[in-house]
């Protein structure tokens, strides 16, 4: 090298590797601390990744910082906070075990464990600095990467286009990240299928010295073959670990740190793969010194990039692509509006909404610029997967044993509409169908039916404790109209029916049938709901808000006791969590209704008491008393929980609440003072997350009565 090359140009070639490609950064710090410079970058898969950014001009202790502050198992598994979830999948969704395609009328599998729409927003933002270069050779180092035709295995060089496109064309590992269409014709996979060690390539791109760093490893003994992931990383290994390695003959410089110990999906492992790429190329620093003497000219130093936080004017919205969501449905999820100011990053965080829903396979944006005023172009690919089964099971000491079984379907009458029916099957039949069309933020309006069966016993609340049995069913219809705010709180009206049925088998009063009714009315009725929901968390959230409120105006009735009259009721919950550090979390509530009437319709009084979180109508859970035993047209109850958290995700919990139920509340309040009068109960509890659902098993009493009890329940509440 030394006689032949004055002012060698270098070519750097990074291979694929998953994981272990983080071990380029450490390269990538050798050969700057060598003052070494790189005329041309190639790569595939994560070494495109990596390359692309150092090819962008971030330096090597910039990509460091980067990339280890990346939590990539949620990024490339399409992981976000639940704060994206829209309202209705809050109140609708979170309840299922599995959720499987219907294609053909068949039950099918997902292409991948994500579509990788996070992966393409967090590219979009690190190549924002290029994002107006379409040229790769015009980047600060020019560069190319390698992906694979899905249809006959060919490679495919990129070295034009939209970067972030590229790189997640390159990096579209199989069976992780779902193929990834490039254009109208062909779709691709990861790169290292076909090409993963690109110096063929690099050759052809007119540099002197070929530096490639190489972090392909070997296949993995049965032992060490241990879950999922680690069956897949070994499928693809079949194909990269092949004829590669013959490859490393036409390097001038080749380095290979020592990954054969990792894997490609140990991403956990960040900050061990990048020192042993430093310690792998601590070997050659000299020659990497020789080198950049014979450049004969420092090489250009790195401006310090980060991901762009000005804010724009959107000028237009233009969206293409888009045939069963019309372009309110997707402005409304983005909450965006032309005249509005954004930046880069915002908007790629405001494309979770849109990811959240599962209703695209991908969504490519860009910034057309001039000077502070931006044109917004979206590319959309719908996912044509609209009809979905989903499936769940639970068991409680109130509602029994019971099996859910979900119809979802999308678009099926209206473009942005959602159609879901439950059926729950067991001790207590009970049934849903919601229909929901969907405008984001703009106002969107739907339908929700249910049925609710349970039968249970009551306690009379007597001296000697005497209980019936009772069951009650209800027919529940809501045609309403609602405003979203920001996925957190929703704002809904609309009409109401009811048929309920309550009654008992315990005593007859009526010799020609075989039970008593306590109601059997139809109720028309006029609801509003404000409901607020800012958990991270549906099953032992950490922190977060909630509130569920309504109003209902009892208009007219079938009126089965013949004393019926129009009668409000207002209730209104609040509650919160709060982690005070990093394993006890403090829960605070505060629940109460209150009946508006000339006279007490006891058919419609509330009923506290008893276990449970799905209760519907005017039933409380209350710990220390039997289901619906307190009962009054008014009540007013607070709790409060402190939750301790041990091995990863098991709880042990003290709950302590106090009711008041009575005929008139303020009169109470204001004659009696709360805690010293309220009924009290308590429950202690051990709890754990599991992949089933939650898991709660707890122990309720109360100093008062002789009502202590041992509630369980297993799974998601339905």
């Amino acid at each position: 090298m030394d006689s032949i090359f004055k002012k060698p140009k270098i070519g750097l070639v990074l291979s694929g590797g998953g994981a272990k490609g983080f071990s380029h950064i450490g390269v990538l710090k050798a050969i700057e601390k060598a003052g070494l410079k790189i005329d041309y970058i190639g790569g595939t898969s994560m070494g495109a990744a990596v390359g692309a950014l150092y090819a962008t001009g971030y330096s090597a202790q910039q990509i460091d910082s980067i990339i280890t502050s990346i939590h990539f198992m949620d990024m490339l598994t399409d992981k976000m906070d639940r704060k994206y979830a829209s309202f209705f999948d809050k109140k609708h969704g979170e309840k299922y075990l599995l959720n499987l395609p219907i294609k053909n009328g068949k039950i099918g599998l997902p292409l991948a464990l994500s579509k990788g729409q996070s992966t393409y927003n967090k590219l979009s933002e690190l190549y924002y600095p290029v994002a107006d270069i379409n040229d790769f050779s015009k980047f600060p180092i020019p560069f190319f990467c390698v992906t694979t035709n899905i249809e006959n295995g060919k490679g495919i060089e990129i070295n034009s286009g939209s970067l972030p496109e590229a790189i997640r064309s390159s990096a579209s590992l199989p069976t992780l990240l779902s193929p990834y269409k490039i254009d109208s014709l062909r779709t691709v996979i990861d790169g290292g299928i076909a090409d993963n060690f690109p110096v063929d390539i690099m050759k052809k791109k007119g540099v002197d010295i070929i530096i490639g760093v190489d972090v392909q490893g070997v296949l993995q003994k049965p032992e060490n073959i241990n879950s999922a992931l680690k069956v897949i990383d070994q499928i693809i290994n079949f194909q990269l670990y092949g004829e590669e390695h013959n490859k490393t003959k036409e390097v001038d410089i080749y380095i290979h740190p020592d990954v054969y110990s990792y894997g490609m999906v140990d991403f956990d492992k960040t900050r061990q793969l990048i020192t042993e790429g430093e310690k792998s190329a601590e070997e050659f620093l000299e020659t990497f010194e020789k080198l950049a003497q014979q450049q004969g000219t420092n090489p250009k130093k790195h401006t310090l990039l980060n991901t762009n936080n000005k804010k724009y004017i959107i000028n237009e919205i233009n969206i293409e692509g888009s045939d069963n969501f019309t372009r309110r449905y997707i402005r409304g999820k983005l909450n965006i509006k032309p005249g509005e100011k954004i930046s880069n990053v915002e908007l790629s965080n405001r494309i979770n909404y849109l990811t959240q829903t599962k209703n695209f396979n991908s969504i490519r944006y860009a910034f057309i610029k001039k000077d502070s005023i931006v044109n917004l172009d979206f590319k959309i690919e719908e996912n044509p997967q609209s009809l979905y089964l989903k499936v769940g099971a639970h068991y409680d000491t109130t509602y029994k044993l019971s099996g859910l079984v979900n119809i979802t379907d999308k678009h099926l009458l209206l473009r942005n509409d959602v159609l879901s029916v439950d059926l729950a099957f067991g001790d207590n039949i009970r049934a849903e169908l919601n229909y929901f069309v969907d405008n984001g933020h703009f106002l969107s309006y739907g339908f929700n039916s249910m049925f609710n069966q349970l039968e249970t016993s009551v306690n009379l609340g007597d001296d000697n404790n005497t209980s019936i049995n009772f069951e009650h069913s209800n027919i529940y219809n809501y045609l309403y109209s609602q405003i979203n705010f920001k996925n957190k709180f929703a704002i809904s009206l609309g009409l109401e029916h009811q048929h309920i049925r309550r009654y008992t088998r315990t005593f007859i009063i009526d010799p020609n049938t075989d039970r008593t009714y306590f109601d059997k009315s139809n109720y028309l009725n006029f609801l509003a709901k404000l409901e607020l929901d800012t958990y991270d968390k549906k099953s032992f959230p950490n922190n977060g808000y909630l509130i569920k409120s309504t109003f209902r105006t009892y208009l007219s009735s079938t009126d089965y006791n013949n004393n019926f009259n129009p009668i409000s009721q207002a209730r209104i919950l609040l509650e919160g969590i709060k982690t005070i550090s990093n394993t006890v979390s403090l829960f605070l509530q505060a629940d109460g209704g209150v009946s508006i009437t000339s006279n007490n319709q006891e058919n419609l009084n509330y009923g506290i008491g008893g276990y449970g979180n799905n209760f519907v109508y005017n039933y409380v859970p209350f710990y220390g008393y039997t289901f619906s035993e307190l009962v009054g047209n008014s009540y007013l109850k607070t709790a409060a929980s402190l939750r301790y958290r041990f091995y990863k995700k098991n709880y042990l919990d003290f709950y302590a609440n106090y009711a008041i139920v009575t005929d008139d509340v303020f009169h109470f309040l204001k004659h009696q003072p709360f805690f010293k009068n309220a009924k009290t109960g308590y429950s202690i509890g051990y709890s754990a997350d599991s992949f089933i659902g939650p898991i709660d098993v707890r122990y309720a009493w109360s100093p008062e009565n002789r009502n202590d009890a041992i509630y369980i329940s297993v799974g998601f509440w339905f």
